[in-house]
């Protein structure tokens, strides 16, 4: 039997609808997204909390490495309620889970109006139940994208994700012109051995600092607007073979599991193990589930290379503006090179994970790694460039934070199978708790002892461990001998 592609079988209404209503649903799925991606504000943000913390609170004392407490359970919250998310998609459906998750993550922000007046509570708030938000709604708004659209798995993990990361660029500038409208730079600097850590302080800047609990409000007024229109558009996905039955019929192939066994018999040739019969469902390898896949090597690879790369995420994330402070002097300017950086985070999104369905997980990630850690290298001596130069490394190194999370959602998904995709990615993204308590770890012990550049390069350090953990990478399809690594990528790019 030769293969044929199912959408060019299947001319009816219930493929047009699928494609137009897959394309809604992505759309509602990016607005939902652009609120979650108000973490990476954080690197915008922080100067004028940490300032505020010092100035109109009892925590006198916090600097600019304390904040990443902050960060640090943003993070894991939102790490450890991906699972939560995954649970609730299938106990309650996927419409109300990312419901219940950008419920939490605006009240969470209304709340930080009032506990930003002690630091621990800001902590909670912000930190927390903030990250416990973007965990919950994360995953099951991207799944459901894809299950839309399940030919292109790739690139609507890219476009999704990608509206994670033009969050910055959208609230970056809200958040520098409401509450920085003079565009008044940091200048008071209480520590003689850091004279370049340098914070805004009362009465010169009293004014900026009265309008920072209140944008608060102003953020969460914008996600109720994004959320409502974001969830208006989400539809629950119908089953593959409600759109498919007429290709299965006169095909015989009855899952789309099938029909990449079959094309990648006929067309490419799969190296069947001899022990396993002549029969394509001989060699099909089931979905996983979570309570499966730790006990594959591929989750583990996944698992420690995600924690190495959030290192350098969360660097960038909490560090970018406070560096670029010490040699330049306009804040709106750094504002700029956030939202900029955002927009690279955006769009770097499609681009890794378009690149990984052409050459599959392993060369993808291998590449992105390669690039961060020369990146991270070499990061410190922006500040001898003007501050164009420095604004494209901070470019640069924020198109490489997005591939992360373009390439391992769809990797996960190829894997392990779509049928437990959002709970196997979850899983996956509890590396994002250890990697952050990790980073919390090097920031408030290792940073006030070493040089800024010294902590660049164990930020890279950890970079290169992640490549090596990548390089180990073999699918289950490899290891159990059934196809080559060229199969392998054939059927990762027609799959997705």
């Amino acid at each position: 039997m030769s293969f044929q592609d199912p959408d060019r079988l299947v001319f009816g209404g219930r493929l047009r609808y699928r494609i137009f209503r897959g394309v809604t649903v992505l759309i509602g799925a990016v607005l939902v997204h652009i609120t979650l991606g108000v973490l990476y504000c954080f690197g915008n943000f922080s100067p004028y909390l940490v300032s505020y913390l010092r100035e109109r609170t009892s925590s006198k004392n916090v600097r600019y490495g304390n904040a990443s407490w902050i960060l640090t359970l943003m993070c894991a919250g939102q790490g450890a309620c991906m699972i939560l998310g995954g649970f609730l998609e299938s106990k309650i459906g996927t419409r109300l889970a990312i419901f219940i998750g950008c419920c939490t993550l605006t009240t969470a922000t209304v709340l930080s109006y009032f506990s930003i007046h002690t630091f621990g509570t800001l902590i909670l708030t912000y930190g927390a139940v903030f990250g416990c938000g973007i965990g919950m709604a994360y995953s099951p708004a991207m799944t459901l994208a894809i299950k839309w659209l399940p030919k292109y798995k790739g690139p609507v993990a890219g476009a999704v994700v990608a509206g994670f990361g033009l969050g910055a660029m959208i609230f970056n500038p809200i958040i520098t012109i409401y509450i920085n409208p003079d565009n008044k730079n940091a200048s008071y600097a209480p520590y003689s051995d850091k004279p370049t850590e340098k914070y805004f302080h009362d009465p010169a800047d009293k004014d900026l600092l009265d309008r920072v609990p209140s944008c608060f409000l102003v953020m969460a007024g914008f996600f109720v607007v994004l959320q409502v229109l974001g969830n208006l558009l989400l539809k629950a996905a119908p089953p593959p073979e409600t759109v498919y039955e007429d290709f299965y019929e006169s095909t015989g192939i009855r899952s789309t599991e099938d029909l990449i066994v079959n094309k990648a018999s006929e067309e490419i040739g799969i190296q069947k193990n001899p022990s396993t019969s002549s029969d394509s469902s001989a060699i099909y390898l089931p979905d996983l589930s979570p309570r499966e896949i730790y006990k594959k090597p591929q989750f583990w690879v996944f698992w420690v290379g995600f924690i190495c790369n959030v290192q350098g995420i969360n660097y960038c994330t909490l560090m970018w503006k406070e560096f670029g402070q010490e040699f330049i002097d306009n804040d709106l300017f750094l504002a700029g090179v956030g939202s900029a950086g955002s927009v690279a985070n955006a769009l770097s999104r499609i681009m890794w994970g378009t690149l990984g369905d052409r050459i599959g997980f392993k060369p993808t990630m291998l590449i992105l790694q390669s690039i961060f850690a020369i990146l991270y290298i070499v990061f410190f001596y922006t500040q001898h460039l003007t501050k164009w130069g420095y604004a494209v490394f901070v470019v640069l190194v924020f198109g490489c934070i997005g591939g992360s999370f373009a390439i391992y959602p769809a990797a996960t998904v190829r894997e392990f199978g779509i049928t437990h995709s959002t709970s196997n990615y979850g899983l996956v993204f509890t590396s994002m708790i250890v990697a952050s308590f990790l980073n919390l770890g090097t920031m408030n012990l290792l940073a006030p002892e070493i040089s800024e550049q010294h902590m660049q390069w164990v930020t890279a350090g950890f970079l290169v461990i992640g490549l090596v953990a990548t390089a180990t990478f073999k699918s289950r399809y490899q290891r159990q001998g059934i196809i080559s690594e060229k199969a392998y990528r054939s059927i990762a790019q027609d799959s997705s």
